[in-house]
C-alpha cells in the first residue's frame, strides 16, 4: 500500500509520516508512507492507494480529486489529529476510506 501525505513543504507531515508508519507496522500491516509537498503530487501518483492532505493544503482537495479522476481516495487529516500527531486516528480513517473502495 502506498500512502501520500501532502502539505506545503513536507516539514510537519514528515513527523506524521514517521508516526503513521510505526502505527501501521504495529497493526501488522505493510505500507509505504511518503510525505511530499503539494507541488510534487503529480509526479508521485503512480501506485498511490490513498492521499492524505495536511490541514494547510485542504483547499486543494477538489483539485486533487479532479487530477486523479476520483480514482484515488483523498481526504483531509483532521486538524486536531494533525496538530497533536494522533497517527492512530489517522490510520483508522485510512482504513475506513479504503474500505469504501
Amino acid at each position: 500500500m502506498k500512502i501520500l501525505i501532502v502539505c506545503n513543504a513536507g516539514m510537519s507531515t514528515g513527523i506524521m509520516q514517521i508516526k503513521l508508519q510505526k502505527c501501521i507496522e504495529s497493526d501488522g500491516q505493510k505500507a509505504s508512507v511518503e510525505a511530499i509537498p503539494l507541488t510534487e503530487i503529480e509526479q508521485n501518483l503512480e501506485g498511490t492507494d490513498i492521499i492524505l492532505l495536511g490541514p494547510q493544503v485542504r483547499f486543494a482537495e477538489d483539485e486533487i480529486k479532479r487530477m486523479t479522476k476520483n480514482s484515488i481516495p483523498v481526504f483531509s487529516i483532521d486538524i486536531q489529529d494533525f496538530g497533536l500527531m494522533r497517527a492512530e486516528n489517522v490510520w483508522q480513517q485510512i482504513k475506513k476510506e479504503l474500505s469504501k473502495k
